[in-house]
């Protein structure tokens, strides 16, 4: 991971962040766990729900790094955002295929996908929902874009069978 990524640890009070924002770890045991708590409360409404939250955290985070540690670049923030997610274990992110005005992204071995195999099997849907609200806030935030402006889902899953996750970023 490279420097302007590397956790800053405030041992004295037990914190870890990134971007200035606090970083908490869990297994996957936790991740699917809670997913599917939240998943089967609100129904329909969940993967809205967990996109937006995990774009909220990816544009807090990146916008935090930026502050500090600017990339340089649109794509250098892509790029950044890609290094981040794998180095923070939710799987190895192809970004290469993401501008500004959105695209393509694969992860291979993603933490949720493998984590909710692992557990349950195979589901009949994608369920990466953290991975692309991730790469929503990192278009938002490279491409200066208000969140509602930018779109994703997941075009396939690991979890529902294919081999590996692919996800559709757009902007509106």
């Amino acid at each position: 991971m490279s420097t302007a990524l590397a956790l800053q640890a405030d041992l004295d009070r037990s914190i870890l962040a990134t971007g200035g924002r606090r970083v908490v770890f869990h297994c996957h045991h936790y991740n699917v766990f809670l997913q599917r708590t939240i998943e089967e409360g609100l129904k329909e409404r969940a993967p809205a729900l967990l996109t937006a939250a995990a774009m909220e955290t990816a544009r807090a985070v990146l916008n935090g790094l930026e502050a500090s540690s600017p990339a340089g670049s649109p794509a250098a923030i892509l790029a950044r955002a890609a290094e981040l997610l794998s180095a923070n274990g939710f799987g190895r992110a192809d970004a290469g295929g993401l501008g500004v005005r959105g695209g393509e992204v694969e992860i291979h071995s993603s933490h949720y996908a493998v984590g909710w195999v692992s557990k349950w099997g195979q589901r009949p849907s994608p369920c990466c929902f953290f991975a692309a609200g991730w790469f929503a806030g990192a278009v938002a935030v490279a491409g200066g874009l208000a969140p509602e402006r930018v779109d994703a889902r997941e075009t396939a899953c690991l979890a529902a069978g294919a081999d590996r996750c692919s996800f559709s970023v757009e902007v509106r």
